[in-house]
């Protein structure tokens, strides 16, 4: 048993759970749908690259199976970290890959990752990370445990690059850079991207990973 629960335990955890990344933010002022715990943890799991890779024009039953894995795989992670966290005396609740909330409005775990610091939202509305570009599915746990934060992550790394908002097929992107606390209709037809998955969806469910794809930071990895 744990003896002492500080950072370098909890990413212990989190390495034997194979979480790729990992980042700690305050949840002051509060994140939006969040549990008002003091400390957000945000984990972050890559898509197989080779899976990526493999999108091409749309998606495939092998981002479809590796989409449905992540998402099994970070709700396996965060329960283990929510019940060593209470096990231990803390408060803890975590927030799956993909779980509606509040009058089924999502949790947006991209705000937890750019706010630990862990990348930036991107020119299509995804989160982004310098090492993996989106390729990554996120999950939150939220807690009393006392961990410092990382440094936010306030501006866009995209740059001039507009690969995504080119690949999209439905036109969602408006190739403008993000900033924190920027409504998402600014950056990104979110009706437009629902529609087109819906319409095209060959795999039995709305997702497409075309932009996924498309990013550099995603091809570099």
């Amino acid at each position: 048993m744990l003896r002492v629960l500080d950072r370098h335990a909890v990413g212990h955890i989190l390495r034997t759970k194979e979480v790729d990344a990992w980042g700690v933010a305050a949840n002051r002022p509060q994140l939006p749908l969040a549990p008002s715990l003091p400390t957000a943890i945000s984990l972050l799991m890559r898509l197989d690259p080779l899976v990526v890779r493999g999108i091409g024009d749309g998606p495939t039953p092998a981002y479809l199976e590796e989409y449905l894995r992540l998402n099994a795989a970070l709700d396996d992670a965060t329960t283990t970290l929510v019940e060593v966290l209470r096990a231990q005396g803390h408060a803890a609740e975590r927030v799956p890959a993909t779980a509606p909330t509040n009058g089924g409005k999502p949790f947006p775990h991209k705000t937890a990752a750019t706010s630990a610091g862990l990348g930036w939202i991107g020119k299509t509305a995804l989160f982004v990370s310098p090492l993996f570009g989106p390729a990554v599915r996120l999950a939150t746990v939220f807690t009393d445990l006392d961990l410092e934060p990382g440094e936010p992550v306030v501006e866009s790394g995209c740059g001039a690059c507009h690969a995504c908002v080119d690949a999209c097929p439905a036109g969602c992107g408006r190739d403008v850079h993000w900033q924190p606390g920027m409504a998402r209709d600014l950056l990104f037809d979110a009706t437009a991207c629902r529609r087109h998955m819906e319409r095209s969806t060959t795999v039995g469910a709305a997702i497409c990973g075309i932009c996924i794809a498309a990013c550099p930071f995603s091809r570099r990895h």
